[in-house]
């Protein structure tokens, strides 16, 4: 009597087990297929639909502020915006060895840099859009150490790095069975979004956080990897042009580190034969109307900008 009962509840638990990888499995598939915010652009990537001419790189001021449907027109070619809103450069130099595992290696890149980007985060920012890819080891590798870094337990326990998001697991499962329009497609064009925003309170919050001015930690890792993909690209013959987003006029103060951030750029531009474009100055920069915030153009700004960085680019490639 009692080994029937211990096969019938071993049945039980494998069926059980079976059943949870089975529906993980469904759900991190029909992720890969999400066009939602999250997930449209690493999407893209993973499924080798990219294959840019040019690639767009950087934090939220490439992503918000450089259009490829202006870059196209401008220098009649394929481009995509890679930009990664709040991380640094280690995690968009991370993205980029992911495109080339996926993608043939573009002609162009256009790496947009800050004055934070050579420092590292302490947390994992949006981790919700790696879910579908947490097994990546070049994910894993870039985000080892950080506050919210996925444990062994989330990687290989089924639906366990769900927990808590229960409204993606289900858009993942009714994505799966292509029932994906009972969810938002992204307002993304190849990566870009333009934000058709009004001037807010972020730079009076960030003047009172930080009164004498803001000074940014250069992690000699990051420093490293930048240079990595440098000589990289320089060995590929891949021209990259580094370029400084505009900013509004009055943050320019309060980052103490600039002048350091520009020396490095000029320096790295001089080693690997590449272009740094300083658009710190551009008369964009004196004007509000075409910001939301110091750091980020509105939607209008931000094209204004793209047909100038077009126009520049293609002199530069001629």
């Amino acid at each position: 009597m009692i080994i029937p009962f211990f096969k019938k509840v071993f049945v039980l638990c494998l069926l059980l087990v079976v059943s949870l990888y089975a529906l993980s499995y469904m759900v991190d598939a029909g992720l890969r297929k999400s066009r939602n915010d999250y997930f449209a652009s690493w999407n893209d990537l993973y499924s080798s639909k990219i294959n840019a001419d040019l690639l767009i790189m950087g934090s939220s001021r490439a992503a918000f502020h450089i259009s490829p449907r202006i870059i196209d027109s401008t220098l009649t070619l394929n481009s995509y915006n890679l930009g990664l809103s709040a991380w640094h450069f280690d995690m968009q130099y991370a993205r980029f060895k992911m495109y080339l595992q996926h993608n043939r290696k573009p002609k162009y890149i256009i790496q947009n840099v800050d004055v934070y980007g050579f420092s590292k985060r302490a947390d994992v920012a949006d981790s919700q859009q790696f879910l579908p890819y947490i097994q990546d080891t070049i994910l894993q590798k870039t985000i080892r150490g950080h506050k919210g870094e996925f444990d062994i337990y989330q990687r290989n326990i089924p639906l366990l790095k769900y927990k808590n998001l229960q409204n993606l697991a289900f858009e993942g499962l009714f994505t799966f069975f292509n029932y994906s329009d009972l969810y938002d497609s992204t307002a993304n064009y190849k990566g870009y979004r333009g934000n058709d925003y009004v001037w807010n309170q972020d730079f009076e919050r960030f003047k009172k956080r930080f009164p004498k001015g803001a000074k940014y930690t250069f992690d000699k890792e990051v420093k490293r990897q930048f240079n990595e993909f440098l000589a990289f690209c320089q060995r590929e013959n891949i021209k990259v042009f580094l370029v400084y987003a505009p900013e509004y006029f009055e943050v320019q103060p309060y980052y103490k580190n600039k002048y350091e951030l520009i020396n490095l750029c000029t320096e790295s531009a001089n080693i690997y034969k590449c272009h740094f474009l300083d658009y710190s100055k551009d008369s964009l920069c004196y004007n509000r109307q075409y910001f939301y915030n110091s750091q980020h153009l509105n939607k209008k700004g931000a094209e204004l900008y793209s047909k100038e960085l077009g126009v520049k680019v293609k002199l530069l490639i001629e």
